[in-house]
């Protein structure tokens, strides 16, 4: 009976250590989708990413993946509210760009990672407010860096949602991922 219970902790140990590297590895296809916080609006943003790269550096578990970030955001800022005229600036970016991620299961069932983004805001602002009015050009949008720290639970093969924080379009971000098979 002792040689069976030491056969089967083994066997639970091995696929234990066989699943970790199954959550996220080579091959494996992703889709995000989630909203954010960013201090002006609540952000939209998708991503792809695709496993490249099992064991990085020769860390068993250690996998990377490379793939394209999508945000969205727009907010106003309003001026002139206590003169009785309405007169601001409405602001609306939209970031592109690939990233590249590094993961590693540390709990069964919750990947986490961490990676970079390199990309570019497509900003615009537009005035808006009485005519005759001819305000300063204003300009944003550029060169866009991100950097995330995050953790995706799989509720089964293909489900999962993930919380993500850093920089990309937003501070903090939640959202679902789907493995695609």
């Amino acid at each position: 009976m002792k040689k069976i219970t030491l056969i089967f902790a083994v066997l639970v140990l091995v696929s234990y250590g066989l699943n970790a590297q199954e959550m996220f590895e080579k091959g494996t296809k992703l889709v995000k989708v989630g909203f954010g916080l960013n201090g002006h609006s609540f952000p939209v943003e998708a991503s792809y990413e695709q496993g490249i790269v099992n064991n990085l550096f020769d860390v068993d578990g250690l996998n990377l993946g490379l793939g394209l970030y999508l945000g969205y955001y727009s907010y106003k800022e309003d001026f002139g509210m206590f003169t009785g005229d309405t007169w601001g600036w409405k602001y609306t970016n939209f970031v592109i760009g690939p990233r590249a991620i590094a993961h590693y299961e540390f709990i069964d069932k919750f990947d986490t990672y961490t990676g970079l983004m390199l990309g570019y805001d497509v900003g615009s602002s537009k005035y808006y407010g009485p005519d005759g009015y001819d305000p300063s050009p204003v300009t944003n949008g550029g060169f866009a860096f991100g950097w995330v720290v995050g953790g995706r639970y799989e509720f089964n093969d293909n489900w999962g949602a993930y919380a993500e924080l850093g920089y990309s379009i937003s501070y903090l971000s939640l959202g679902v991922a789907y493995k695609l098979k």
